[in-house]
């Protein structure tokens, strides 16, 4: 058996003008912090800070330097903690500088129902650059101490959404 095919109306002339644009939603931070996480970590004063370091190893990619034209981040949470959180990224170069921040304010429950928060951030070009520029990125919680027992739950969930342009093959 035999199979033939004719296509008359590709242009491979003009390959070099194909470009590329696919959009990927790449898994950030999670994580899920009960009381006894709180209890166990020291406090400085009024507040409780515990912190975690991961690597973004998508940002290492050679493809992704070259190519990346849009990116966005997007925090999810949920608490049943009476105490106030503040969530903060640091996107982190190798020599450990800070080269972009976000901050997530977090409101307590006021009677242990689960409180639900969102939070989107989409980078300008020059915000885009800085995080070029990062190889991990180190997420501090910080409780507020309120003289109300710790008690309950504080999930994070976290992803980077970003665009890539890709022309030249």
């Amino acid at each position: 058996m035999l199979t033939t095919s004719c296509v008359s109306d590709i242009d491979t002339d003009r390959v070099d003008e194909v470009v590329l644009s696919p959009r990927v939603d790449a898994d950030l931070v999670f994580f899920t912090l009960n009381a006894a996480n709180f209890q166990a970590a020291p406090n400085v004063g009024s507040q409780i800070v515990i912190r975690d370091t991961t690597r973004l190893e998508f940002i290492n990619d050679a493809i992704v330097q070259e190519s990346l034209k849009e990116l966005s981040f997007m925090y999810q949470s949920e608490s049943t903690l009476s105490q106030n959180v503040v969530n903060k990224s640091l996107f982190l170069d190798q020599s450990g500088r800070v080269q972009y921040e976000l901050n997530y304010p977090i409101n307590g429950s006021l009677d242990g129902e689960v409180v639900r928060n969102s939070f989107d951030v989409i980078l300008s070009e020059e915000d885009i650059a800085r995080i070029k520029n990062s190889i991990q990125v180190v997420n501090e919680i910080t409780l507020f101490l309120n003289g109300q027992p710790i008690n309950g739950h504080y999930s994070l969930q976290s992803k980077a959404i970003y665009a890539l342009e890709i022309s030249d093959f």
